[in-house]
């Protein structure tokens, strides 16, 4: 009975966090409080058991490797077109820094691998698939990330942005297309944050995206 409890309201809240979004689709704090409400869901389990069986995620998570601190001036002095440039030069076109992007909570498991490959590869996957920030861009970083990773919090923004654009009257064409190359890319490249990507800063994105398979 308590659990059934505990469990209606953890849908509560979930759906309130939905409600949020659709209301403020651009705020960041929303968008945080449905990755909350589903941290511990049944839903989440699903996608780190899918990620824990992919060869690459499981291989970086039995090394417990992990990326070396990351220096924006180093990386915006690699070559034009190369990972590393073009990762800088977005962090430092959002005004953000790479201590921003990281989990600062200890890993404890796997689990906590997987969530913390996902919280800092955000960015890269962004520069990598070529998807902007804006919410356009976003919807499909998010569509991608459903394909690749079976994430419900990308179900839950993808439904909550479709449904501000429907509440807002906004022009679907462009947020429909975005989506739809999200999930063809996301289904036919290789898991992406299984990668080390990290050790391949100077190479091109060419490069990169040829040995991924993101067309």
């Amino acid at each position: 009975m308590l659990l059934s409890f505990w469990r209606r309201l953890n849908s509560l809240r979930m759906l309130g966090s939905v409600i949020d979004f659709v209301r403020h689709p651009d705020s960041l704090d929303n968008a945080l409080k449905i990755a909350g409400s589903i941290r511990n869901s049944n839903l989440s389990a699903k996608m780190f058991r899918h990620l824990l069986d992919n060869p690459s995620m499981a291989l970086l998570v039995a090394e417990n490797w992990r990326p070396a601190p990351i220096d924006l001036d180093e990386l915006a002095g690699l070559p034009k077109g190369s990972l590393g440039h073009e990762y800088a030069q977005k962090l430092l076109s959002l005004h953000l820094t790479p201590n921003s992007l990281i989990d600062p909570n200890p890993i404890a498991n796997p689990q906590d691998y997987v969530k913390h490959r996902i919280r800092e590869t955000h960015d890269i996957v962004h520069v990598l698939t070529g998807f902007g920030v804006d919410r356009t861009g976003e919807l499909g970083l998010q569509a991608f990330n459903l394909a690749q990773n079976r994430s419900p919090l990308a179900v839950m923004l993808l439904f909550g942005g479709m449904l501000a654009a429907l509440k807002h009257d906004e022009p679907l064409e462009d947020l429909l297309l975005s989506i739809s190359r999200g999930f063809e890319l996301g289904l036919n490249a290789k898991c992406v944050i299984a990668q080390k990507l990290e050790e391949g800063w100077d190479r091109p994105l060419s490069d990169w995206r040829e040995e991924l398979g993101i067309a």
